[in-house]
């Protein structure tokens, strides 16, 4: 029991102690307050066709918990799928193999350290709602109950399965890192597009975000007291020019039927558990070697060469070369050949399928999943010298800063553009120069996102939460991260991007020499 809960303790502290963690939880308390829109934002978060509800506890407790939900859904799981990985590269896990705590015991300990690192967020996100209300719900009552239900009986069971969900990803596809992003962003993508779409009101067994109880008891009132039909759910951040209305949400009737169907939620993520740890490895990373035997014996034959006089007159001249080149040549082939090969079987049928689409299609929709499949290529990209050890040779090599994160950034660049083309070149045909050139700025933006952030941080597991909210906020249509000009191509817009470009790469080049002058 003590090493068990000494898993649990030492991976908590672990997780919250990084960088990784201090971000996600400053970007949580900000998104926290833009959760709950003030009054005459040209936005809202859950919006039921036209109409969103009034500023009281129970409209602000279950439009946070949602968000919560669905925000910790989206950013949560990249946060915390790296903790059977990390044990195996720092050998804390082979020692861990060693001891008598069993395989469900520990992966079980690995889900309950991820569940306490989501549930600190979700804390975090529940004190600024309940801020919130007292600031901007002062003209109601406020009814516990209604308050923080939503969060008892829908964020934290959610919070939960993703945390399962992690470990039993890491379990299955550990070796494939990047099939864990792509099967992750389906799944999500797929669970919103559910709950968003469907009208059908049993939905509840099927919702593990356990979101859709909560939309349907604020559609049922509109549709019972405004006469109204069915109307159109929507949760995220939503911008619209519609007139606005406002309703009076009293809360949510809490069924036995959604009680119970949130405890199976709960127990099919401790049969993923079980399942999990009749799969793991247990840290046996024992190479295996089969050395067929030779039939045949080799006869060794010696030889003497003639010598031969060597003329120092007639060898090559040996000449100083400081260009980035060969750098650039190295580093676009090493962004080539990361990963298994059959993977650019999917990256040549959507670079194929960009030239085939509607261009507004190709735009906004699979453009940014393309690039988001080479999340893994592009997230260490700047940062895998120190991950290898490399990098006390990389820093004392000549102009470190100018030669080779230069070279990175460039590689990085021509990939990302080259992945990009046909739609450039559909644009370019169309004489939307200034749509061309915006896609090709957002290529330069992500792949500068990327050496920035994994300089600042130390890792990669900052870029892949952005990088992913990136991409789901632009594929849901929302512009207000729109990074490569798929709705905006404005000149403004277009300098507003190429001065955040500057500022990260600044701050890239800034970092990296204190690194280098500081190792």
């Amino acid at each position: 029991m003590n090493t068990y809960k000494s898993i649990i303790r030492a991976d908590y502290l672990q997780r919250t102690r990084s960088y990784a963690f201090l971000i996600t939880m400053l970007v949580s308390v900000c998104l926290a307050y833009t959760f709950v829109p003030a009054a005459g934002a040209k936005y809202s978060t859950v919006r039921i066709g036209d109409f969103i509800g009034e500023n009281n506890a129970a409209w602000i407790g279950h439009i946070t918990a949602i968000m919560a939900s669905t925000f910790l859904w989206l950013l949560g799981f990249y946060l915390i799928n790296n903790g059977i990985k990390r044990d195996k590269e720092t050998g804390v896990g082979q020692i861990i193999a060693t001891t008598q705590i069993s395989n469900f015991k520990y992966l079980l300990a690995k889900a309950l350290s991820n569940f306490f690192v989501l549930l600190t967020i979700t804390i975090i996100i529940m004190v600024m709602a309940l801020s919130l209300v007292i600031i901007r719900g002062s003209n109601y009552r406020f009814d516990a109950m209604q308050f923080f239900f939503p969060y008892i009986f829908t964020t934290i069971p959610s919070i939960f399965f993703v945390s399962v969900l992690a470990v039993f990803a890491e379990v299955v596809l550990g070796r494939y890192s990047n099939l864990q992003n792509i099967a992750f962003f389906i799944l999500f993508m797929v669970i919103i597009n559910l709950i968003n779409t469907s009208s059908n009101t049993n939905l509840h067994w099927l919702d593990v975000l356990g979101t859709k109880q909560l939309t349907d008891g604020m559609e049922n009132v509109i549709n019972t007291h405004y006469s109204k039909t069915t109307e159109i759910v929507s949760v995220g951040f939503i911008f619209s020019s519609h007139s606005t209305k406002y309703f009076l949400f009293d809360g949510t009737h809490w069924s036995a039927i959604f009680i119970l169907s949130r405890l199976v939620w709960t127990g099919f993520a401790f049969l993923l558990l079980l399942i999990a740890a009749r799969l793991f490895h247990r840290f046996d990373v024992t190479e295996r070697v089969t050395r067929k035997k030779k039939k045949n014996k080799i006869d060794i034959i010696e030889t003497q060469l003639p010598l031969r006089e060597i003329h120092l007159s007639s060898l090559p001249v040996a000449a100083t070369a400081f260009g980035i080149g060969q750098f650039v040549k190295i580093e676009f082939l090493m962004l080539l050949r990361k990963g298994p090969k059959w993977f650019w079987i999917i990256n040549l049928g959507g670079f194929i399928a960009l030239s085939f689409m509607p261009l507004t299609i190709a735009h906004q929709i699979g453009l940014p999943v393309l690039w988001f499949l080479q999340i893994n290529r592009w997230a260490d990209l700047a940062t895998k010298e120190k991950y290898n050890r490399t990098h006390y040779f990389t820093y004392a090599a000549y102009k470190p800063l100018q030669r080779l994160l230069t070279s990175q950034i460039i590689a990085g660049i021509l990939l990302a553009t080259a992945l990009a083309t046909p739609v450039i070149i559909r644009y370019a045909i169309n004489g939307e120069y200034s749509a061309a050139i915006t896609i090709i700025l957002g290529a330069i933006f992500i792949i500068t996102l990327s050496v920035c952030s994994g300089i600042i941080s130390g890792g990669k597991r900052i870029f892949e939460i952005i990088f992913f909210m990136l991409t789901y906020v632009n594929i849901s249509g929302a512009p207000v991260l729109d990074y490569f000009g798929s709705f905006n191509h404005s000149v403004s817009y277009i300098t507003t991007i190429v001065a955040i470009i500057c500022i990260m790469l600044l701050g890239a080049f800034m970092f990296r020499n204190y690194e280098i002058r500081n190792q």
